[in-house]
């Protein structure tokens, strides 16, 4: 499992990176620079990192030089600079974050906060942590034209992406996003095609989900598809759903209007999922585009710290 640490009770301290998206969850405030600082605190060491980021923090640290550009390849480059010059790569952001840093493919550890819209990423750690373990990490490796991206929640294609406008919450057109405006938005269904093997779905749909599987989804046979692909060990699962279901602004009345809802289900282990719609394919909430995509789970993507307990 890798090295035990053990935050500012080590006897020897570590060398961190720091990295941090601020945008991430509607942007940068004073309770998200608390929340930082107060894990910097309690993780301890000495800190590397940019000299934006430092000031923002009001942190002592040994500074590096990045050509920053605003977008989701700073957290990329970052990650990327600072692997192998430091023993934890501590990255603060939303799941989409977490998903960029892990597609810099770092050797070195990654320790994740979540301050993002969210916040659900399986490769998160609690900020209650006391010690922390290494622990390899699956994730769902997204092939997109010429880019490749490591997803941990899912991959969706889908007219609208969950982001946060004033503080909420909320479902916005995915192709705006794109271009940089959120613009509030219903999801609107779209044709698609999916191939896992020989096995084919194709139609008309209001999204599409390819996920690893979850041990929640066990004896609860409520879950369909999704639980028998659980229950039975394979990797992972993809949803073909009749509406569009991204929750955010969604009422009671609104789920009655659109229901029934059905979902087609296929399993895979280690197939190779090929997508082809007219809607934008988004990899953990960062949307990639419109088009054709291939994913597939692959182990050990990526080492991440979470929390230890010993056993009693």
């Amino acid at each position: 499992m890798g090295e035990t640490f053990k935050g500012s009770w080590l006897s020897v301290s570590v060398k961190v990176g720091v990295v941090l998206n601020p945008h991430a969850g509607g942007g940068f405030d004073d309770s998200k620079r608390a929340r930082v600082i107060e894990v910097l605190k309690k993780l301890g060491g000495d800190f590397v990192t940019t000299g934006r980021i430092a000031k923002m923090l009001g942190i002592e640290a040994e500074i590096v030089h990045l050509e920053e550009t605003d977008t989701r390849i700073d957290t990329v480059n970052m990650v990327r600079m600072l692997d192998g010059k430091v023993d934890v790569i501590a990255v603060f952001g939303g799941d989409g974050t977490v998903s960029d840093a892990a597609s810099a493919r770092p050797k070195t550890p990654l320790f994740c906060i979540g301050i993002g819209t969210t916040n659900v990423s399986p490769a998160l750690c609690p900020a209650d942590f006391e010690k922390l373990r290494e622990v390899e990490m699956r994730g769902l490796v997204v092939k997109f034209r010429e880019d490749e991206r490591i997803a941990f929640n899912d991959v969706v294609v889908g007219s609208t992406i969950l982001s946060t406008i004033d503080g909420k919450k909320v479902q916005v057109d995915a192709h705006s996003f794109m271009r940089g405006k959120k613009v509030v938005a219903k999801p609107r269904k779209f044709r698609a095609r999916v191939e896992v093997g020989d096995r084919v779905v194709e139609g008309v749909f209001g999204n599409i989900f390819v996920a690893m599987t979850d041990k929640r989804f066990l004896g609860k046979g409520i879950a369909g598809g999704a639980s028998l692909s659980a229950f039975l060990g394979f990797k992972g699962v993809v949803a073909c759903i009749s509406e569009g279901i991204v929750v955010s602004t969604y009422t009671k009345d609104d789920l009655r209007r659109i229901e029934p809802i059905v979902t087609t289900t296929i399993s895979f282990d280690d197939e190779i999922v090929r997508i082809s719609a007219e809607e934008v394919i988004s990899c953990d909430g960062n949307p990639l585009g419109a088009g054709e995509v291939e994913v597939r789970a692959e182990d050990d993507v990526v080492r991440v710290m979470k929390p230890f307990k010993e056993e009693k």
